[in-house]
């Protein structure tokens, strides 16, 4: 029995032929199989051009393989001596006749050199148009067939000599001459088992049929012809039996005309044909968002990307995309979850004992691991990936093609898994993956018993020792206690001081200059100048109530930040006729907050509020306050003139010093126009 290697193709050798009628001689029909292009005779039928024919071709040997391509050459000189409509089946009894058992095939890529060829029902080809000579060749992928012999049927179909009865061929007699019939066996190496399934369509379909989508070629796709449709369009794939998947695959157009056809894709197992009272045991929404593959790419979907049980044989295919003739595609393709086969390991060259657990005995150096794939995944060149995994030992993954053995150094004791996976002929590893327990035992000093005893001798001289670090981490600790509770008197005891002292003293020189002023007449320039003396001391009393509030470790918190925001934007901004609106939560986190911190960002908050009352013109302030995650942030936005051109250079230094300080303390100041006018200042600082 001949049977073709994995991706090599080999031409089927045949011994006889046999037909309904032929017009020849033996010899000319025995033309057709003799694997020579020279010669112009061959099969031909006339005078019975009006009935259906049929020949047989029986093999030299019988063939397996699971793709065939069938070339057809008309090489007779008559012009248009080829058939009209035909079809080819197969058989594998063991002394083919026209009356045995025979199963059609169903070409999924076909094309013609000379005429056209087209597809006309099931399992039906036609011929049309006009040439000389021609070639035909019909490719029929994933048969999983044994073959002994083909049979080709031709039809009489209109047209021709005899318009109104009509003929097998298409000369102007009606006859046809075959002179060479070839077939080219090869099993293609693909664990894609939906690789020339059946595929049916609830609607008719434009361009080519619905089986273009198991073909294994990117270069056809199928469509629903009504773009109307919409969801009621579905496409059916039998994948022969119930499979446990582990991948489906949705392939792309190639030719990027339109590649938007294939989003919003509804995906529906079943275990028995789909009807309206049977649930999906799988369904998933793929691409709900309207997108789509690029050209020529494909979408990987697994188990996860839908819900129930990745399970079924009837695979239904649909979409909700409003676009013109969705879903389009070029090529589905099914992944079956694999299995590792049988496999042995050994530790230093004896084999060890399987069960749930392999235990590898004290002081082994080395473990082989021999894995063998089951044979139905004897394809060429399929890969294994394997490696020991656990208790902080992690191999990297080891490939080989269709298993083998591979070595490892024994690893320390402990608990491990031996893990082996699969690729399928796509490229993607198989979601499950074997998973073998693996115990190394330690040697008797490294068993717990043992390891117990010296634990039991070494807690007594330990108890010493860590108590007395736990009671000497505990006297640092309070000591830590104290100094910061020291520091924080202190820094209490300096913000009373500087303000009841320092303050006082500010506050008493503006009474005095207001008595002084009253009691005395004055030049002009002397009440100009204490009027000034008068703005500093106020401005001192200001800014002293700054750096008391920076100061003062009651301060420290979140909401007191926020307050005392609020309160200087109201200050500063209601004596100069600018409305202030305040955007501030009522509630805030028990965050701290360093005095650095608070005060480099009260500077730089004071310098943005004197950039809005010299230079923006505004009219209304909105200040926002937020926590938002790690960050306190403060936002002013105002309805002034907006940004100048250029935010740097001379007489442009609070700008650039409010980013300095809050870069100094790890924020960032952004200042932006805004959309309606004005501008916007954000201070980030991290909390």
């Amino acid at each position: 029995m001949a049977a073709a290697g994995p991706g090599r193709a080999e031409k089927v050798t045949f011994d006889s032929v046999e037909t309904t009628y032929h017009s020849g001689t033996a010899e000319d029909l025995n033309q057709v199989i003799d694997g020579l292009d020279a010669g112009t005779v061959g099969w031909a039928v006339s005078p019975q051009v009006d009935q259906p024919q049929a020949a047989i071709f029986r093999c030299a040997r019988p063939v397996e393989a699971n793709e065939f391509k069938l070339s057809f050459i008309f090489l007779s000189r008559i012009p248009n001596a080829f058939f009209r409509e035909f079809s080819i089946s197969t058989t594998a009894d063991t002394q083919p006749s026209l009356q045995g058992r025979w199963e059609p095939l169903n070409p999924v890529w076909f094309y013609a050199i000379g005429p056209k060829i087209l597809a006309v029902g099931e399992n039906h080809l036609q011929l049309a148009g006009s040439a000389r000579a021609c070639v035909v060749r019909v490719d029929i992928p994933g048969l999983n067939r044994r073959v002994t012999a083909f049979r080709l049927e031709v039809f009489p179909a209109p047209g021709g000599a005899m318009p109104n009865q009509g003929t097998v061929g298409c000369s102007v007699s009606g006859d046809f001459g075959l002179t060479e019939f070839r077939v080219e066996a090869s099993n293609l190496a693909s664990t894609n088992v939906a690789l020339a399934c059946p595929v049916k369509s609830s609607h008719p379909v434009g361009y080519l049929r619905p089986e273009a989508l198991t073909d294994g070629r990117l270069t056809t796709f199928a469509s629903p012809m009504d773009p109307r449709l919409g969801g009621e369009f579905f496409f059916e794939i039998d994948l022969r039996s119930i499979r446990t998947l582990d991948h489906l695959v949705l392939k792309n157009r190639v030719d990027g005309m339109v590649p938007d056809m294939l989003s919003q894709v509804r995906l529906a197992l079943y275990e028995a044909p789909p009807v309206a009272e049977i649930e999906p045991t799988w369904q998933a929404y793929w691409r709900g968002d309207g997108s789509y593959p690029e050209p020529g790419c494909a979408d990987v979907i697994r188990a996860h990307d839908g819900t129930g049980v990745f399970r079924g044989r009837y695979l239904r295919i649909s979409s909700d995309s409003p676009h013109y003739g969705c879903p389009q595609i070029a090529e589905v393709e099914a992944y079956e979850s694999l299995a590792i086969g049988q496999f042995t390991i050994h530790a230093d060259g004896r084999e060890l004992a399987l069960g749930k657990t392999v235990t590898v005995p004290t002081g082994a150096h080395a473990l082989s691991f021999d894995v063998a794939l089951p044979e139905s995944l004897q394809l060429s060149g399929l890969q294994v990936r394997r490696r020991l995994y656990g208790d902080g030992h992690h191999e990297d993954w080891r490939m080989a093609e269709g298993g083998g053995l591979a070595d490892w150094p024994c690893p320390p004791p402990g608990t491990y898994e031996f893990q082996a996976q699969v690729r399928h002929t796509d490229g993607e590893w198989n979601e499950c993956t074997f998973l073998l327990p693996v115990i190394v035992l330690p040697a008797l000093w490294q068993r717990p018993s043992v390891q117990i005893a010296a634990a039991v001798a070494l807690i007594g001289a330990g108890f010493w020792s860590i108590r007395y670090l736990v009671r000497y981490r505990l006297a640092q600790r309070v000591a830590d206690l104290e100094r910061c509770n020291a520091l924080h008197k202190e820094r209490t005891r300096i913000a009373r001081d500087m303000h009841d002292v320092v303050g006082s003293r500010l506050t008493q020189l503006t009474v005095m200059h207001d008595i002084f002023a009253a009691e005395h007449a004055l030049p002009a320039a002397a009440v100009r100048s204490l009027a000034r003396l008068k703005k500093v001391a106020r401005e001192g009393v200001a800014a002293l109530d700054g750096v008391v509030w920076a100061v003062n470790p009651n301060n420290d918190t979140l909401a007191n930040l926020a307050d005392y925001l609020c309160h200087c934007a109201n200050e500063y901004l209601t004596p100069l006729d600018i409305e202030c609106w305040q955007d501030v939560p009522t509630d805030w986190p028990d965050q701290p907050v360093g005095a650095q911190a608070r005060h480099q960002l009260l500077l730089a908050f004071q310098e943005a509020l004197q950039n809005v009352a010299k230079h923006a013109a505004a009219t209304v302030v909105t200040l926002t306050l937020r926590h938002e995650g790690p960050d306190f942030v403060v936002r002013l936005d105002d309805n002034g003139r907006g940004l100048p051109d250029n935010l740097s250079g001379a007489r442009k230094d609070g700008l650039v010093n409010m980013r300095a300080r809050l870069a100094g303390i790890g924020g960032a100041c952004t200042i932006s126009p805004r959309d309606s006018g004005g501008a916007t200042v954000e201070m980030r600082m991290p909390l």
